[in-house]
């Protein structure tokens, strides 16, 4: 067994992401969901790219968690029409990553990650400093 894959390293992964979300503000937090979400999709990705099929339903799980989480989060009363328009894309990511429930589904999710990591990246960029 490797060591990153113990899961002693797997209990400081999970108190590095408490610790993070402990001391997150708001905008801190919609970038931890992102970051999670890629992970997800990455995995998920892997998991198809070797034919691991219930991994990859299992990442492929927690990824559509995470969106489902992030669409939850928009205020569509003060976001107005930009938050209707990411609604429509976490909407059609959705659809492409529950759409891929066999490893040769690479492409809708890969094409759902590219989506999703735009929004992530344009997240960032607007960050307070």
């Amino acid at each position: 067994m490797s060591f990153i894959n113990s899961p002693k390293s797997f209990s400081y992964q999970n108190v590095d992401s408490a610790s993070r979300v402990a001391g997150a503000g708001a905008h801190e937090l919609i970038s931890i969901l992102f970051d999670e979400l890629l992970l997800r999709l990455d995995q998920t990705i892997k998991h198809a790219q070797r034919n691991e099929v219930a991994m990859m339903l299992q990442s492929r799980s927690r990824a559509s968690s995470i969106l489902n989480a992030l669409e939850e989060s928009l205020d569509f009363k003060k976001g107005g029409e930009l938050a209707l328009a990411l609604a429509k894309i976490y909407r059609e990511a959705g659809r492409r990553i529950n759409a891929a429930t066999r490893p040769d589904d690479i492409d809708r999710l890969s094409s759902a990650r590219q989506m999703l990591a735009e929004i992530a990246e344009a997240w960032r960029a607007i960050a307070p400093k």
